[in-house]
């Protein structure tokens, strides 16, 4: 497909993308910040471990319903007002977040109550990413975009190395005290209130840099009110591009997620890792999948096309997946532990074929929208993922307690029909076709 060079209305475009992505980062560290209180948090209200997996699904499902939306409104309002008005929410939703501790503490039902609201609430809020990458579309050419749209799914990866460092020093005893000296004693300062709190800031801080700084990307002529009823917020899906890489995109989410959930219990269960070694893999795949998400898939894309990566990316998830479960079985040479090393190659492999599969799918998406609906298109883009988030995971659990390779197993025969509908693609003849 040939590159369309486009004029963007935005003045200083490399500035703009510099304040976008500073302001995502922001965010997305605060969402990282809440990462490692999250289970001890639910555990304190003395409920079922149950109620863990329902408070993480719950942001998902409302980040499910939300993004559509909240792009739509984007592409009618603009899209610095829905991003200011998105983080003011996310910041208001942690604060309530930190302080049903203290609700709960007079009544468990209030304080789950309050919990469970403010982390749905802030699950609606963090449908922005879909404004912010509509963002990205208006002020860039399509020649550059994947660039950009990896440089959001670097800061997807950094928020999550960096949010739960923070949050886990927020969270000691040692700031605890120090934070509670200084602020009045009718804020409540706990383990979980802090990091919930710090979370807040952040988002506040995003907002204030929005406001001050962002210049609006939307064209005055393009501004005028849209039907926002939920057969026009569908719309979209009536091109058969749009659609098929939607359906890549939740089949890919639901196979990818349950995965990473189903992943600590694994190598707790072959490797006897702790928390702390977990911790260690994990930022080693976070620190590769921001590699490959702000520098490797660009320059692939830009060299191959994104539908060539989106379908051999989709392979080299498929073959990471198969191979994940049998790297312990390799026997130790040497005092050299075989089993570990090839872990830590399929796992790079992994991340990498992650990162280029998902800049590939919305830079698919990105050409296939016009520009007129960059922000609802990039609304049920993420709304299909968030959808795979929330039923992955239940459904990886189940498979995990019957067999333990069976989740990594079934991820990749789930991709097998998703290559194909990328294959059959009409990208070669012009993506934003309705054939």
């Amino acid at each position: 497909m040939k590159l369309l060079e486009k004029s963007r209305g935005a003045p200083n475009s490399k500035r703009a993308l510099s304040i976008i992505f500073f302001v995502i980062l922001l965010d997305l560290i605060g969402f990282g910040i809440i990462i490692p209180i999250l289970p001890f948090y639910v555990r304190s209200f003395g409920v079922s471990d149950i109620a863990i997996g329902l408070l993480a699904a719950s942001y998902s499902l409302m980040q499910f319903i939300s993004a559509p939306f909240l792009g739509r409104l984007s592409d009618a309002w603009g899209r610095r007002p829905i991003l200011t008005i998105s983080l003011l929410g996310s910041s208001i939703a942690w604060i309530f977040f930190g302080i049903a501790e203290e609700i709960g503490s007079y009544s468990i039902t209030w304080g789950l109550t309050i919990l469970f609201l403010a982390r749905m609430f802030a699950g609606a809020m963090g449908g922005n990413i879909s404004t912010a990458n509509a963002y990205i579309a208006d002020v860039t050419t399509e020649k550059e975009r994947a660039k950009y749209l990896g440089y959001i799914g670097a800061a997807f990866s950094v928020g999550f190395i960096i949010g739960p460092a923070i949050g886990g020093f927020l969270a000691t005893e040692y700031v605890i005290e120090i934070v509670d000296s200084i602020l009045p004693a009718i804020i409540p300062i706990t383990p979980y209130s802090l990091p919930s709190f710090g979370a807040g800031l952040l988002s506040l801080l995003g907002m204030i840099l929005c406001i001050l700084y962002l210049p609006e990307s939307k064209r005055p002529g393009t501004m005028e009110k849209q039907k926002n009823t939920f057969e026009d917020i569908l719309g979209p899906l009536r091109n058969y591009s749009i659609r098929g890489v939607v359906i890549v995109s939740l089949g890919g989410a639901i196979a990818f997620s349950g995965i990473t959930v189903m992943f600590i219990p694994f190598i707790a269960d072959v490797y006897g890792y702790g928390a702390v070694a977990a911790g260690m893999v994990l930022t080693y795949i976070g620190v590769i999948s921001a590699v490959s998400h702000g520098v490797i898939s660009p320059k692939l894309i830009e060299k191959y096309s994104p539908i060539k990566v989106a379908i051999f990316s989709s392979v080299g998830l498929m073959l990471s997946m198969v191979m994940l479960p049998f790297c312990s079985m390799i026997p130790n040479v040497n005092f050299i532990d075989q089993g570990l090393i090839s872990l830590l190659g399929v796992l790079g492999l992994l991340a990498v074929s992650n990162a280029c599969f998902h800049v590939a799918l919305s830079t698919l998406i990105s050409f296939a929208a016009s520009e007129d609906a960059q922000g609802v298109t990039f609304g049920i883009f993420q709304s299909s993922g968030s959808l795979g988030r929330t039923m992955g995971p239940p459904l990886m659990a189940v498979l995990y307690t019957v067999a333990i390779w069976s989740p990594f197993i079934v991820g990749a025969i789930v991709f097998i029909p998703l290559v194909v509908v990328l294959a059959k693609l009409p990208y070669n003849k012009g993506i934003k076709s309705n054939a």
